[in-house]
């Protein structure tokens, strides 16, 4: 008998440590961060099968077992919604994520992209089951809003029709209990939060108010994907605003055609509005969206050069050719049309 007990108690050792093993082992990433989306009505092993349908676990049959475990034993909730996970996490402290613990109020992540109007960004929240999209919009546009606004960053938006391109983009962790109020609030206010001392400070420095800056980033978020161009875009967008030019970008004119994203038309430059940079000279009235850090930095921070002139390489890297004259330029736009063609 008590060597069935001896038995029996080894077997239960290798069984836990085979459990163990894999959860806590590494997230399968190849990159440093990924977003999951666990849906309303998830098990603990529904959230499973969303790491295991990205490949993110060494052996889904342990964290099965592992998640379920822990449900019981812990009597913590999981969360529905999006969450980031890192690769530093382990696979059982990724999952162990998800949960909130038994009485806390239930909170959902929401992650919100670099470059949305304030309208995607409302879909993006009502799918997470936050707002309303139409009210979100419509409190956005609101004068209470905009004078808040203009409190936090004191610059007279006020005066302007909405927030656009004030609401920053990130990871939010939310109660789903929040008011569209308490959710625009808190884009509104991480958004006044990035003006620091210094980058105030680097505004006044390029004679730009904040909004003015915005604006720029916005323009240079929708232009390039690519962090590392920011600051080169940037410079080419400051040496034409200082040389007299017409911006001629792109995404002003699909955002005054109702944020398009089809390629332009000729006919389409003609299009009367005060954000078609091919017709009017200077910045447009406004952000177009909501620019990330990198952008807002790029714009208060541009590179140093005499780039006047910029266009897509047309291979699929996101990046850019850019150029000094007219004429170079025009050779870089046939390259891209070759490119593009293929």
């Amino acid at each position: 008998m008590k060597r069935l007990f001896w038995i029996l108690l080894c077997l239960s050792v290798v069984a836990v440590a085979a459990l163990a093993w894999p959860m806590l082992q590494p997230l399968q990433l190849g990159t440093d961060r990924v977003e999951i989306e666990i849906p309303a009505g998830a098990t603990p092993s529904g959230a499973v099968d969303v790491f295991a349908s990205k490949d993110l676990l060494t052996w889904p049959a342990a964290a099965h077992i592992t998640l379920n475990l822990y449900a019981r034993i812990s009597g913590n909730q999981l969360n529905r919604g999006r969450f980031v996970v890192r690769r530093d996490m382990t696979q059982f402290e990724a999952l162990r994520s998800l949960f909130r613990r038994s009485g806390q109020a239930a909170t959902v992540n929401v992650t919100i992209p670099e470059g949305l109007t304030i309208a995607r960004t409302a879909s993006i929240l009502a799918r997470a089951g936050l707002v309303d999209s139409v009210q979100f919009v419509g409190l956005a546009a609101s004068d209470s809003m905009a004078n808040k606004m203009a409190v936090l960053e004191g610059i007279g938006l006020a005066s302007a029709a909405d927030l656009e391109g004030f609401l920053m983009p990130d990871t939010y962790n939310f109660y789903q209990s929040a008011s569209a109020r308490n959710v625009l609030d808190k884009l509104v206010g991480h958004h006044a939060e990035f003006w620091t001392a210094e980058r105030i400070a680097q505004a006044k420095k390029l004679n730009m108010s904040l909004r003015q800056v915005t604006t720029l980033a916005s323009i240079i978020e929708a232009e390039t994907p690519t962090d590392a161009e920011k600051p080169r875009v940037s410079g080419v967008y400051h040496n034409r605003l200082k040389a007299g030019m017409l911006l001629q970008a792109d995404p002003t004119v699909q955002f005054a055609l109702g944020d398009v994203r089809r390629r332009l038309l000729y006919d389409d430059l003609e299009y009367d509005s005060p954000y078609n940079t091919y017709k009017y000279a200077g910045l447009p009235p406004g952000p177009i969206n909501s620019p990330g850090r990198a952008a807002l930095d790029a714009a208060l921070n541009p590179e140093k050069h005499s780039y006047y002139y910029f266009v897509a390489l047309g291979d699929g890297s996101g990046k850019h050719d850019f150029s000094r004259t007219k004429l170079e330029h025009d050779r870089a736009v046939r390259r891209y049309r070759r490119n593009r063609g293929r």
